[in-house]
């Protein structure tokens, strides 16, 4: 009368296809976004060679266009989706860019500092984790990141 016990084999083989499935999809949709990005910035591309502007400026639009497509879908950037703060964060990384790209700041660092921010201002006035973004809380963020832009103009400028 000896009973079996139970295996967990099956239980870790089932965990272990699911993470592959996981990891593919993942995969899947961050060659999507970066698809529809790369088609973007090639229509943007068009119209700056039409304009005449340099490709330097055109290769860091780039680069932070494809952190945002990447970003959104990323539950810890969950706040860009709401009204137009994504491109309102674009306007202010193009207006710092020179500074930004001097310092070996890419579009990543750069909504990793937002998103840094962001928390910082939850966990000071005590948010829930998923609390939407409001134009004052966008105000604070917007302050700290041009208070960072000045504390490396001043630190390492020259």
């Amino acid at each position: 009368m000896s009973e079996k016990k139970p295996s967990a084999i099956e239980e870790v083989l089932k965990r272990e296809k699911l993470t592959k499935d996981f990891e593919k999809e993942k995969n899947s949709q961050e060659k999507k976004s970066i698809a529809i990005a790369a088609q973007k910035i090639a229509e943007a591309n068009k119209e700056l060679d039409g304009k005449g502007s340099s490709t330097t400026s055109a290769r860091y639009i780039s680069s932070f266009d494809i952190a945002l497509s990447q970003s959104r879908q990323d539950m810890r950037f969950y706040f860009l989706n709401e009204e137009d703060y994504g491109n309102r964060l674009k306007s202010i990384f193009m207006e710092n860019e020179s500074v930004l790209k001097r310092y070996g700041i890419d579009g990543k660092k750069f909504l990793d500092y937002v998103r840094e921010s962001y928390d910082r201002y939850k966990k000071i006035h005590n948010l829930m984790p998923l609390e939407p973004m409001k134009p004052k809380y966008f105000k604070y963020v917007e302050d700290s990141v041009q208070e960072l832009v000045a504390m490396f103009q001043q630190r390492f400028g020259k």
